[in-house]
């Protein structure tokens, strides 16, 4: 049964690259009732894209490494091995933002797209959600300096094999996206490689 919920007041808290909202709200208890009333921050998230670009012709993955704020002083280098991605602009759908930003932090053009699936990232205090899929590419002469100067972007392309890859995961490879990819990865391999080569 669906539980209700009623939002008292939303205060705007900050305003910058992040938006930072703080309700306070109650909601139905499972034991019947309304819970006290609580206050709670919330860090607006937008719906975000990202895509893990893989070959299957070479058994190879394109990923990327760029300096994560998230990561400093959290993990000994915070230059981390990712997935593509980027957010939904008004007007654009999830399918098109993985088409921009695998060219934008690539330079890589998708042959074709796999859904994974529909996540929150933090939901204790964050609204992001993302969009993750699997994106077909050739990896050949994928690799060098990309990203976009006015975004503030310094994106390392690297082309890595599949078992290398899954080596990194949990080092490198500590992130959402890429962690949930990667494993969606290791159990649809084998169908990926029949229908895409």
């Amino acid at each position: 049964m669906k539980k209700r919920f009623q939002i008292l007041s939303m205060e705007k808290i900050h305003q910058g690259f992040l938006q930072l909202k703080r309700y306070r709200l109650q909601h139905e208890c499972f034991a019947g009732g309304w819970c006290p009333e609580i206050q709670r921050e919330r860090v607006e998230g937008n719906h975000a894209v990202s895509v893990l670009l893989y070959d299957p012709a070479e058994d190879a993955l394109v990923l990327i490494e760029q300096f994560r704020i998230g990561a400093l002083g959290h993990a000994n280098d915070p230059w981390l091995l990712e997935t593509v991605g980027g957010y939904v602009e008004e007007g654009e759908g999830p399918e098109e933002v993985a088409l921009r930003e695998t060219r934008e932090e690539t330079g890589c053009q998708l042959l074709g797209l796999e859904r994974i699936g529909v996540f929150f990232t933090t939901p204790g205090w964050c609204g992001e959600r993302i969009s993750l899929y699997c994106g077909r590419v050739d990896s050949c002469g994928a690799g060098g300096i990309h990203g976009l100067d006015e975004e503030g972007e310094d994106i390392r392309v690297e082309v890595m094999p599949f078992a290398a890859a899954m080596e990194q995961l949990f080092v490198r490879a500590n992130s959402t996206s890429i962690v949930v990819g990667l494993q969606w990865l290791q159990q649809h391999r084998e169908d990926l490689r029949r229908r895409w080569s």
